[in-house]
């Protein structure tokens, strides 16, 4: 499936309220679901605030007016997602039990953008 896509990615970029660490939601293909979930697992391999298992790949019924569900069912490519980055600050990596801070956050990005370069590789 991924070699009929262009590389491509739809991020949208969230606080999240209550839970914990920089995680992704996104999209599921029943039939290929890895191809939904190659990004986010090499962003989890790379970036020490994000936390590829508190990530998820469906669609629940509440969710189907979000950017990143509406532009699935539109494009209908893997890469599309929102990543979630905590107000609470994260329990894992090297600081967990503390709140994120702007360097913290540059460095999310910063491993966002080389997770897109390693996956344009593979």
């Amino acid at each position: 499936m991924r070699e009929e896509w262009p590389i491509s990615l739809f991020c949208d970029l969230h606080g999240h309220s209550w839970k914990k660490n920089v995680f992704m939601y996104g999209c599921n293909y029943p039939k290929a679901p890895e191809e939904t979930r190659i990004f986010p697992f090499i962003l989890g391999k790379i970036c020490p605030y994000f936390n590829f298992h508190d990530s998820w790949f469906g669609v629940q019924k509440s969710k189907e007016a979000t950017a990143w569900v509406a532009t699935f069912n539109e494009l209908k490519f893997p890469n599309i997602f929102t990543m979630e980055s905590s107000f609470c600050g994260n329990d894992i990596g090297p600081n967990a039990g503390m709140h994120f801070t702007w360097e913290n956050l540059e460095q999310v990005g910063r491993d966002l953008c080389w997770s897109l370069l390693l996956y344009d590789n593979i």
